[in-house]
Parts: structure tokens; C-alpha cells; sequence
């Protein structure tokens, strides 16, 4: 079965590797097949305001087998969560934690007290750090070298 287009908004891309053409339908109907068949398949009339705002639809695909991309997604991000991490990786999965829920001007300080101290300080404090260098304090038994550019 095949339905209307309009072709004046239909547009194709041709890449090295594919050709991508979109077609815009004449109207919302859910199309069950790219494919040709001699079944006369009823027209699935689509219902906009039934589809939830955050659920993405599921389009007609040539591959005999479906892969449910959100649902790959939320299993690495919970795998993610959940991994319990040591020694180096724990401490930066740390800071990253910190970096990326800060507000803008804790952000900066983390930055700024990092580079001005050679990665000895990391402070989130702005109005401490944004006022005067940031001096690097070693660790014990260490010294704390200049480098000249």
C-alpha cells in the first residue's frame, strides 16, 4: 500500500556511504512498512495528542531486528552509577562529581585554583579564590618547583 507525500517538502541527502531521502507525509498515518506488499493493510491514523511529551516514537525500519536505543542508554547510565571504583579513578570520578553540579563561580574557582597552584589546591570558593593568586602547597616531604616557559 502506499500513501500521499508532498513533494515539495520531501528532500534527499546524498553521503559517501547512504543516500537519505525524507519524506513528508499528506497525512499523519503510521506507515507499518517501507517495504511493498500486495496485503491491503488498514491505515493507522495517528493520534498526536495520545503520544507522551517524552516517549520518542518508533519508526518503520528495514532491519528485521529492533534496537531500543533509550533503553540501552538508561542500562550504561545506571552501570555507570552504580560501578564502584578505587585509587585514582574513585578520586576523579570524585571531582567530576563536584565539577559538574557546581554553579558557575565554583566552577571558575576549581578551575583558576588548579592552574594558578600547578594542581596542588582545588577550592570552589570564589570570592576566596578570585581575589588573590592561588599559592601551591606541596605535599609533605615534597618541593614545589617553577617551571619557566
Amino acid at each position: 500500500m502506499f500513501e500521499q507525500i508532498i513533494p515539495d517538502k520531501c528532500r534527499y541527502d546524498v553521503l559517501s556511504t547512504k543516500i537519505e531521502i525524507r519524506l513528508a507525509k499528506a497525512e499523519p498515518i503510521h506507515w507499518t512498512s517501507l517495504e511493498f506488499s500486495m496485503e491491503v493493510a488498514v491505515p493507522q491514523r495517528i493520534n498526536v495528542s495520545s503520544v507522551a511529551a517524552n516517549q520518542r516514537p518508533s519508526y518503520p525500519s528495514s532491519k528485521p531486528k529492533r534496537v531500543d536505543w533509550d533503553k540501552i542508554e538508561a542500562q550504561v547510565k545506571k552501570e555507570e552509577k552504580d560501578e564502584k571504583l578505587d585509587g585514582d579513578a574513585a578520586l576523579n570520578k570524585f571531582f567530576r562529581d563536584i565539577y559538574q553540579d557546581a554553579d558557575e563561580d565554583a566552577r571558575r574557582a576549581m578551575q583558576k585554583s588548579f592552574v594558578e597552584s600547578n594542581g596542588t589546591v582545588l577550592s570552589t570558593n570564589w570570592k576566596e579564590v578570585g581575589v588573590k593568586k592561588v599559592e601551591g602547597s606541596p605535599p609533605d616531604g615534597m618541593e614545589l618547583k617553577k617551571w619557566e616557559y
